[in-house]
């Protein structure tokens, strides 16, 4: 069974680890974080191994995923480069707006090689988002031309469990991120708002939030499983001269759909910027 390294010990690192260990065993995932006390914790909690360093991990595993913020990416790459080239491990990056090129760039410039001996580095990148977690994930996938077809297979079958993972050209991923990487935290600012809104008319705060996610969530699995256009499920509810035509009427004069999508063409430019650093 091929072995998995996990770089870096957070949410993300955590939720996909979950996800993992759905499709292999503990002993073949290997962790390894700057926070000690973080990663000996995940380890006893799935029977994960821990790795003694991050060129140690690097040297153990076939597929080394890298959930690290932004900043870290070139030092941590420059660090592990060589022991990277040799093992000739897949790279799998979740990390926001750093696209493939560029880390090829890095681990690249972090070797004493010649152009003419430098050989094609197996990249895969990931944009997942929170909702891993509870297996209701959504996961972009791109990746190089270096990696091979039961790479990409086996990437895709172990990640299998955390909601649904969709094969994208690499000059979306911004956009993904913009959309299915930061939408979570859309939803629940929606969920809250409604929930705050319970409350106001009378309903109890505990039954607010339960209300208010049941129904974003029952509107979501509509789209997905009925396989209509939103606008016309919209439609649907909006009786002639109802409650819920006065509700969307309403949303539309304070510009509900304008501050969506401002709001992820912010995240979408944010994405960029973050891969030109």
């Amino acid at each position: 069974m091929n072995k998995i390294g996990i770089l870096g010990c957070g949410v993300m690192g955590e939720a996909l680890a979950k996800a993992m260990l759905k499709k292999t065993e503990g002993k073949n995932i290997f962790l390894f974080d700057i926070d000690t006390e973080r990663t000996k914790k995940l380890a006893e909690k799935f029977s994960c191994k821990i790795a003694a360093s991050s060129k140690d991990l690097v040297k153990t595993v076939d597929f080394l995923l890298l959930a690290i913020k932004p900043i870290h990416v070139k030092n941590l790459l420059t660090e592990i480069a060589s022991e990277y080239y040799q093992k000739k491990s897949v790279l799998i990056s979740i990390v926001a707006g750093i696209q493939i090129e560029s880390l090829e760039n890095m681990l690249y410039s972090a070797l004493p090689l010649e152009t003419e001996e430098k050989r094609a580095l197996p990249i895969i990148r990931l944009m997942p988002n929170v909702s891993v977690l509870v297996e209701e994930g959504m996961i972009a996938f791109s990746s190089n031309d270096a990696v091979q077809t039961k790479e990409k297979d086996f990437v895709i079958d172990i990640l299998e469990k955390t909601g649904k993972i969709e094969l994208v050209p690499e000059n979306l991923m911004d956009a993904v991120t913009a959309i299915s990487g930061s939408g979570p935290a859309y939803g629940f600012l929606f969920i809250e708002a409604l929930a705050d809104a319970a409350v106001l008319l009378g309903i109890p705060r505990k039954q607010a939030y339960i209300y208010a996610a049941q129904t974003l969530k029952g509107a979501a699995e509509m789209v997905l499983e009925t396989g209509e256009q939103p606008g016309v499920l919209k439609d649907s509810v909006c009786s002639p001269g109802g409650t819920t035509i006065e509700a969307v009427k309403k949303l539309e004069e304070k510009g509900f759909r304008s501050a969506i999508m401002e709001a992820a063409e912010a995240a979408f430019k944010k994405s960029r910027s973050l891969g030109k650093k």
